[in-house]
């Protein structure tokens, strides 16, 4: 594996958004999304696959593999959401509230199926083995936009109920910005 390449303007954007909301949950969410993406890792080697690069940005992390068929693909993408869900389970047993919220938040929206999020993934690699190529580009990003819409309506609501909070609509135009992206990837 090539060195892991974590963009600094990661850290900028983690520094900047602990200074706006005044608390340490940013730094929790990038401890535990590294978690999440440590549950990629190990789920790779131990299907037998390699892994090419680590690399995070500001919009997020991703992980190179090479020796992964598709199958193995499907629970290598399952085993990030599984990992943080799993925490969840663990810090709610515990009454960690907090880290209970954000580690149910990863897994759940990681589980949407909105390519390249791990959900996308997971359905990319079913509809691969399943259908035409000229079928399978159209169906990944209709479903990807079938879960985006109702959330953003859910994220209007909450910033109109808030008159504030705009976190969940920033989260949903970036995943507009990542279904249209990378609709060719198919």
């Amino acid at each position: 594996m090539n060195k892991p390449r974590i963009s600094p303007f990661l850290f900028l954007l983690l520094f900047a958004y602990m200074v706006i909301e005044g608390s340490f949950i940013p730094l929790w969410i990038l401890l535990f999304s590294l978690i999440h993406e440590g549950g990629h890792l190990l789920a790779i080697r131990l299907l037998g696959g390699g892994i090419r690069y680590f690399q995070g940005s500001g919009q997020g992390f991703g992980i190179g593999t090479r020796a992964l068929s598709y199958r193995m693909e499907f629970w290598a993408a399952f085993a990030g959401p599984l990992t943080s869900i799993a925490l969840a389970m663990l810090f709610l047993a515990c009454k960690q509230g907090i880290f209970f919220y954000i580690n149910l938040s990863l897994g759940l929206l990681n589980l949407l199926p909105i390519y390249p999020l791990d959900g996308g993934r997971m359905l990319r690699a079913i509809l691969i083995e399943t259908l035409p190529l000229h079928l399978q580009r159209p169906i990944l990003q209709g479903i990807g936009l079938l879960f985006i819409l109702p959330l953003l309506a859910l994220a209007f609501w909450q910033f109109l109920a808030s008159g504030y909070n705009v976190s969940l609509l920033f989260v949903c135009f970036y995943l507009l910005g990542l279904l249209k992206e990378n609709g060719n990837d198919v």
